[in-house]
């Protein structure tokens, strides 16, 4: 019985050694040529599963900036025709 335990010891200890040996070989620190920062670097938004939303978002973004405009613009002109000072901006 005891030899069945000590060959699967044996087994085990051979391939952990052998992964180990594996694991080391295939580095990649050892290849600095192969680590550059554009490698590392993610890739543009353009190429992501992420840009149609992005793509919407900025969309939204424009839109909202143009009804700031337009509102800014209306409220020029109802305070030039009503004669009335500007309010302060609310603090909110």
């Amino acid at each position: 019985m005891w030899t069945g335990v000590l060959k699967v010891k044996t087994i085990c200890a051979f391939f952990i050694v052998g992964t180990l040996s594996l694991t080391a070989a295939c580095d990649s620190s050892q290849n600095p040529d192969k680590n550059t920062a554009a490698q590392n670097a993610p890739p543009p938004v353009s190429h992501t599963v992420f840009a149609p939303y992005v793509r919407e978002l900025d969309k939204a973004k424009n839109v909202q900036n143009t009804i700031n405009a337009q509102k800014q613009t209306m409220d020029k002109q109802i305070q030039m025709q009503s004669g009335a000072t500007p309010a302060p901006a609310s603090s909110s």
